[in-house]
């Protein structure tokens, strides 16, 4: 039974990752003794009594593990350093014991027996005094803003991008490098929708416009100047908002009401979640496939790599082949030959707004503002694509975005 418990003591131990502040508090029933031939690492100066069998196996576990038994590091007066008592009083021993990482011995301040509260038992309760020194936390670079390219559906937006990408390509003359002319691409996109699509604005509220973030700017630089411009701007500022905000609350009445009415219980049920504000936390605890947890970064990619391997690596099928079914030839076949500016006119057509870009950042939206200019230039590097039959290496990057379905997201 015994080498069973720390067996089981041991396995959940193994689960927890080494950078965490790890505690075994309680009755182990262990006499440790003062004998610290050995166990200098585990044991302190101050223990009580001699050790048993018990003592030596905690003694084990703590050393294999790391871990300090803190209550013979502090100096006490021996009645508060005894844990039990016979009900008898004739027996006294330490039978609870706080055991800490080493990493963080220096958290762990005081432990003692307090014999004053009656529990009902004939062990005391013990008291230990912790007081963490976290660590702070780096403040994270800020993501880069994002272009609002919702503006690009404006006519004059779109013709004053389409002027700007016809100047830039004007300059840029046609790479025989896939990644050279893709990049000069993408590059000129962002370039020419830069001063037209601003980042979009933080708010504190999805309610609040541009325009009223504009008009507080400028109650804010009246403040300390002009008084009474100062309250005029206020006065706008609070109308302005109420009106915003019931504006929005009224769309959103609306949005509900046709959705429940159109069953469309997934967009229902989306915008409730997003009203209440209620979010799940997201845990990037990771298990190898031993069961014990990554400790870094690199063991983290090694352990997606792994997984996507055994996902998509299978051995062939045994046994004789399936015979393949019968298939009809397509009405309109494929065609051989090299893609024309009307393909690449209706393949542009059928993108979706509103999806994430790549790791060049363009967006459905800047393809399709782009007009001609950027539909012959496009046209020209797949035709390039086609010929070399080589794709440009920032088409080949993609970034994973794991959601978990069902099962524990350790796994």
């Amino acid at each position: 039974m015994k080498d069973d418990f720390y067996t089981q003591l041991q396995d959940t131990l193994g689960t927890i990752p080494g950078r965490d502040l790890v505690i075994l508090a309680g009755d182990f029933n262990a006499h440790v003794g003062t004998d610290r031939a050995g166990w200098e690492g585990t044991l302190g100066r101050f223990g009580v009594g001699t050790n048993n069998d018990n003592g030596l196996r905690l003694l084990s576990f703590a050393a294999f593990n790391n871990l300090i038994i803190r209550n013979s590091h502090f100096q006490h007066p021996r009645k508060h350093q005894l844990t039990w008592r016979h009900p008898s009083g004739k027996d006294t021993a330490v039978l609870d014991y706080f055991l800490i990482s080493s990493r963080f011995r220096s958290s762990l301040k005081d432990v003692r027996a307090m014999r004053g509260p009656d529990c009902g038992s004939d062990h005391y309760l013990v008291h230990a005094k912790l007081q963490l020194r976290l660590q702070r936390a780096k403040r994270k670079a800020p993501p880069p803003a994002k272009p609002n390219w919702m503006r690009l559906m404006d006519p004059a937006t779109k013709r004053e991008f389409q002027i700007a990408l016809s100047n830039k390509f004007a300059a840029l003359a046609q790479s025989d490098d896939l990644d050279d002319e893709e990049q000069q691409i993408s590059q000129a996109i962002l370039e020419s929708a830069a001063p037209l699509c601003p980042p979009n604005r933080r708010r504190t509220q999805p309610w609040i416009s541009d325009e009223c973030l504009n008009l507080v700017d400028k109650r804010k630089q009246a403040k300390h100047v002009d008084l009474e411009q100062y309250r005029h701007l206020n006065r706008e500022v609070r109308q302005m908002m109420k009106t915003e905000r019931e504006a929005y609350w009224n769309n959103v009445a609306a949005d509900l009401e046709e959705a429940a009415s159109r069953h469309e219980y997934r967009t229902l049920y989306q915008t409730l979640k997003r009203l209440s504000g209620k979010t799940k936390s997201t845990n990037d605890n990771v298990k190898k496939a031993d069961g014990t947890f990554v400790r870094s970064a690199s063991e983290r990619l090694q352990r997606w790599k792994e997984f996507f391997q055994e996902l998509y690596n299978h051995d062939p099928p045994q046994g004789p082949p399936a015979e393949p079914p019968l298939i009809d030839p397509p009405a309109n076949p494929f065609l051989d030959d090299e893609p024309t500016v009307d393909e690449v006119k209706t393949g542009v057509r059928s993108l979706k707004n509103g999806k994430a870009p790549g790791v060049d950042q363009v967006t459905a939206e800047a393809i399709k503002a782009g007009g001609d200019v950027l539909l012959h230039r496009l046209h020209a590097l797949l035709s390039l694509i086609w010929n070399s039959e080589r794709i440009p290496s920032a088409w080949k990057k993609a970034m994973i975005v794991p959601i978990l379905k069902k099962g524990d997201n350790r796994e």
